[in-house]
């Protein structure tokens, strides 16, 4: 299953259809991590979102709670501390609390977060079930193309597999296999993949890209990771956290979190597939 493109076979497929980079508008620049409306940062536990207005508060020399201000429904801010006094005071920064209860929600940064404070994707790059991604081109066609996602879990491999359907053909089709250790994009009902690369993923570094060898081994070279937390702009709109490798034919791939590949270009800097649309 984990099969790697020979240099001959990966060139077959990418190279149906030649198309510019012409008005495709793209900005990739290195970002903060965002964690929904605010940046994560070291040294943070979780954040709180209001939910209904609320007080900013200040503890007092004697433990009572005294109001700064007023904070508005829909605002999100960084939790650094937490106390148990006074019901539970949420720690937010300059010695000032929100008070925990039903005016707000309370939520911890999961694993993948907090890794790309250094820099670093552990996994969650695949699309989910039942989005709907529109590419053009569409990575071996020069064309647009609709691709409905469906997934599953093999628990005796430990590992995630998120299938895009073509519309209209269903036997053309791409297939995402992501590992603990491995992050897999081939072509569906085949065993070729036009990326395999190992995680973790870490800026500024290199990883491992598999591939096979002519007696059917496993060998790997050492590729770049560009970015992990870039910020990239595409037809489909402006994606955070973006990771970008360069692979060793000269492919540079932009991946995001929970969409997959929105980007791809090659070593002339032809654009292969461009995410148009996602719901």
């Amino acid at each position: 299953m984990f099969q790697k493109f020979s240099k001959v076979m990966l060139i077959l497929v990418l190279a149906v259809g030649f198309t510019s980079l012409g008005n495709m508008q793209a900005d990739a620049a290195t970002n903060k991590v965002m964690w929904g409306k605010t940046e994560l940062k070291q040294g943070q536990i979780g954040k709180v979102t209001i939910l209904a207005d609320t007080n900013l508060v200040k503890v007092g020399s004697n433990g009572s709670l005294n109001k700064v201000r007023t904070l508005k429904k829909g605002d999100e801010y960084r939790v650094y501390t937490y106390k148990g006094t006074n019901g539970g005071l949420y720690g937010v920064g300059a010695s000032s609390f929100v008070q925990k209860g039903s005016k707000v929600k309370y939520e911890t940064p999961s694993k993948s977060k907090l890794a790309l404070l250094n820099k670093e994707v552990i996994g969650g790059l695949t699309p989910k079930a039942g989005m709907k991604l529109v590419y053009s081109p569409s990575f071996t066609e020069n064309t647009q193309n609709e691709f409905t996602v469906s997934d599953s879990y093999n628990s005796e491999y430990d590992m995630t597999e998120a299938f895009l359907m073509k519309k209209g053909n269903s036997l053309n089709s791409f297939t995402y296999i992501e590992h603990k250790d491995r992050l897999i994009f081939g072509v569906g009902h085949t065993d070729w993949a036009i990326l395999d690369i190992a995680f973790p993923l870490i800026e500024g570094k290199t990883t491992k890209e598999y591939y096979l060898t002519e007696d059917n081994s496993q060998a790997f070279y050492n590729v770049n990771v560009e970015s992990t937390t870039s910020t990239v702009k595409v037809k489909a709109g402006t994606f955070q956290n973006v990771v970008v490798v360069r692979t060793n034919y000269g492919y540079t791939f932009y991946i995001a979190p929970g969409i997959g590949i929105i980007k791809l270009v090659d070593k002339k800097g032809v654009l292969k597939a461009e995410l148009l649309s996602y719901k």
